[in-house]
């Protein structure tokens, strides 16, 4: 009972001696000092999210939609300020009217635009890697084609559905390689 009451009634930590300005740093309590430390997690490769891209369908989807939407209206925004920094106003007024005009009218298309397009890739991604029945960079290929192709495939011409089937492709496999390198 008398441990007990030293435990509870004790003295503040600077009637103690254990003074934070003296030591550079304050003492552990006393019943703290026979537990065992905690053990780091160890970090094997089926728990690292972005090892192999091991995030679920879902997952992966929100967070690629979002990134991307977020990427595409920002730069798409930024284009559009510079344009409307150059097409100007004739007051301070027209000027910043300009500006943001611009802005809103080129930010959120090209945000949509990427979004839409990345939705494809993450879908044709986990269907192509689930036919060919392999998880290599020839999956970012095939699946960033086949979404550009997708995505232009109500436009009338096939040049169009071409460009973007060979860009998407081509952006796709390069983050896809940036991935699995461990640059990104």
């Amino acid at each position: 009972q008398e441990a007990l009451f030293k435990i509870v009634h004790r003295k503040p930590a600077g009637a103690m001696g254990d003074d934070y300005l003296s030591s550079g740093g304050v003492r552990s309590p006393e019943i703290l000092i026979n537990t065992p430390s905690p053990q780091r997690a160890s970090k094997e490769k089926d728990e690292l999210f972005l090892e192999g891209y091991g995030r679920q369908f879902g997952e992966k989807m929100t967070y690629s939609v979002g990134l991307t939407y977020g990427t595409g209206l920002l730069s798409g925004g930024a284009y559009g300020a510079l344009l409307g920094v150059r097409q100007g106003g004739a007051t301070p007024k027209l000027f910043v009217n300009s500006v943001l005009n611009s802005s809103s009218r080129y930010g959120p298309a090209l945000g949509n635009q990427c979004a839409i397009i990345t939705m494809f890739y993450v879908g044709f991604s986990n269907i192509v890697s689930w036919v060919r029945g392999a998880d290599d960079i020839g999956n970012a290929a095939c699946a960033g084609a086949l979404s550009g192709a997708v995505y232009k495939s109500a436009s009338r011409s096939w040049q169009s559905a071409g460009k973007y089937s060979v860009v998407s492709a081509g952006f796709f496999t390069g983050i896809d390689y940036l991935m699995r390198g461990g640059h990104v």
